[in-house]
C-alpha cells in the first residue's frame, strides 16, 4: 500500500449531488446500524440512512459513477484484489448526529468476501452544516478539511482504517459512504 487514502476534490458535478440528496429525500429511510451484526447502537451512531441494495438501480448508479474513482484509487494505492461486489447508504447527519471512531470491514465473519475499500462521496456545501467532520485516527496524516467538505469530493481508503464524522453542530451533512469487498485478506 503506497497511501493511506486517495482523494478526489470536487470530482461529482453539485448538480449530480444535488440528485443523490432528492433521492434520500424522497424514499424511506432508517437509522444507521453497525457492526458485523447490523445493530442499532445510539451511542456509537447517530443518522438516517437510505440503503442502496446490491443489484438496485441506484446501487448500479452510484456504481457506475464512482467506479473509475476506485479504481485509480486501488491502482494507485492500495493494490487490493476486489470482487466487484459494492454496497452503498446515503447518509443524513442531522444536528446532534455523529458515529464514533469505527472500521467498515468485518473480518471476524465467516462471509468469504469482505470489505476491503471504503468510499464517502460528500454531497453537502460547507457552509450547509457545521462540525460533521470527517477524520481519520490521529496516527493517519488526513487530506485537508476543506477539500474533504467540497461538494462532489470523493475519498476511498482501506476499510480497516479507524475514522468517524465527528458531532454535527448545526444544519444537515449528507453523503453517500460505500463499500468495495474482495476475497479474504492474504
Amino acid at each position: 500500500m503506497i497511501n493511506y487514502w486517495h482523494c478526489f476534490p470536487s470530482a461529482f458535478p453539485k448538480e449530480k449531488c444535488e440528485e443523490l440528496k432528492e433521492i434520500y429525500k424522497s424514499e424511506k429511510t432508517v437509522q444507521g446500524v453497525v457492526g458485523p451484526k447490523q445493530e442499532v447502537i445510539k451511542e456509537i451512531r447517530l443518522s438516517k440512512v437510505l440503503p442502496v441494495a446490491f443489484g438496485s438501480e441506484y446501487n448500479f448508479l452510484l456504481t457506475s459513477m464512482l467506479h473509475q474513482y476506485i479504481t485509480i484509487a486501488n491502482r494507485g494505492s492500495f493494490g487490493v484484489h476486489l470482487n466487484n461486489y459494492s454496497e452503498h447508504q446515503i447518509a443524513r447527519y442531522n444536528e446532534g448526529d455523529f458515529y464514533a471512531y469505527h472500521v467498515d470491514d468485518f473480518t471476524t465473519t465467516n462471509i468469504k468476501s469482505n470489505r476491503k475499500l471504503s468510499v464517502t462521496l460528500q454531497l453537502s456545501d460547507t457552509e450547509d452544516y457545521e462540525g460533521g467532520d470527517f477524520q481519520f485516527m490521529k496516527y493517519i496524516n488526513p487530506p485537508e478539511k476543506e477539500k474533504l467538505r467540497e461538494v462532489g469530493t470523493v475519498l476511498i481508503f482501506p476499510s480497516f482504517l479507524q475514522h468517524r464524522v465527528t458531532k454535527v453542530t448545526k444544519g444537515s451533512r449528507y453523503s453517500v459512504v460505500g463499500w468495495y469487498e474482495g476475497n479474504d485478506w492474504k
